[in-house]
C-alpha cells in the first residue's frame, strides 16, 4: 500500500503530486510506501513533497515518464526504487500489460491523448501503432520503464535502488544532491528548511513551502494543537 497510490494504465497522466510532508508510514510486511506508482501507470508529476523516514519513498513500479523533482529525501528506504514488472514473462504479469493494459489503451479517445501526451507514442514500439499490424502473442516481449526522470532532488541516507529487471541506466538522473545534510534547519522537529548557503540551490534546487503544508488555521480550525478527545459522558 501507499500513501498516495494508484495504478494498471497507461493513459493515468498529467497528475501532480506536489507539497506534501509523507512521513513514518510505518506499515507490516513489505510496509507503507509514500508514492506508489504501482503496475506500470505512468506519465505522473512528482513535486516538491518531503519524505521522512518512509520505505520506498517514491516507487516506479514498471511505469514509464514519470518526472521526480525538487523532493526532499530523508532516511528513507531507499528515496527512489524502480522495478520492470512489464518485463517479466510470468501470467500474472503478462496478462496484465498484454492484455488487461492494452485494452485500458483502447478504451480512450487515443488521438487526443496521443496530441496532449505525446511520451505514450513511445508505446507503439511494443503495442504496434494505431491502424498498423498489433504487436502481441509470442512477438509481444512487455514493455520497460522508459523515460522516467529523477532530477534535482535532495536525499540525505539510502538512495536508490533498480531490480526485477529494470536498469538503473534507464532511468535519466540530473542534478540530485545525494549525501551528508545539506543544511536543515532542525531535523529533529521536522523543520525541513534549508540555508540559504546550502550548495543545493547551485543543483537549481527550489524552496519547498513547507510552512504552507499540514494543517492551517482558519475560520473553522482555529488551533492545530493535538488534544486528547473528550470522556464520553456517561
Amino acid at each position: 500500500m501507499g500513501a498516495i497510490y494508484t495504478g494498471r494504465d497507461w493513459t493515468f497522466r498529467g497528475n501532480r503530486i506536489r507539497h506534501n510532508f509523507i512521513h513514518e508510514t510505518g506499515g507490516v510486511g513489505m510496509g507503507s510506501m509514500g508514492v506508489y506508482m504501482d503496475d506500470c501507470v505512468s506519465g505522473t508529476e512528482v513535486f516538491g513533497n518531503v519524505f521522512y523516514k518512509v520505505h520506498w519513498a517514491m516507487f516506479l513500479g514498471g511505469g514509464r515518464d514519470h518526472r521526480v523533482e525538487n523532493n526532499l529525501f530523508v532516511e528513507c528506504d531507499p528515496a527512489v526504487r524502480m522495478d520492470g514488472r512489464g518485463l517479466d514473462k510470468s501470467p500474472v504479469w503478462r496478462g496484465m500489460v498484454d492484455e488487461f493494459m492494452r485494452k485500458q489503451l483502447a478504451a480512450v479517445p487515443l488521438a487526443l491523448y496521443r496530441e496532449r501526451y505525446p511520451a505514450m507514442k513511445t508505446l507503439d514500439r511494443y503495442y504496434g501503432p494505431p491502424g498498423g499490424p498489433v504487436i502481441e502473442g509470442a512477438a509481444f516481449t512487455g514493455v520497460p520503464p522508459e523515460g522516467n526522470v529523477v532530477a534535482r532532488n535532495v536525499c540525505v541516507g539510502k538512495w536508490l535502488e533498480a531490480g526485477w529487471h529494470a536498469k538503473q541506466d534507464w532511468l535519466k538522473l540530473e542534478d540530485n544532491h545525494v549525501g551528508p545534510d545539506p543544511g536543515f534547519a532542525d531535523v529533529a522537529k521536522h523543520d525541513f528548511r534549508i540555508h540559504r548557503d546550502s550548495p543545493v540551490w547551485k543543483l537549481g534546487f527550489e524552496p519547498i513551502p513547507v510552512e504552507r503544508i499540514g494543517l492551517q488555521k482558519g475560520e473553522y480550525r482555529r488551533d492545530l494543537k493535538r488534544t486528547a478527545p473528550r470522556a464520553r459522558e456517561r
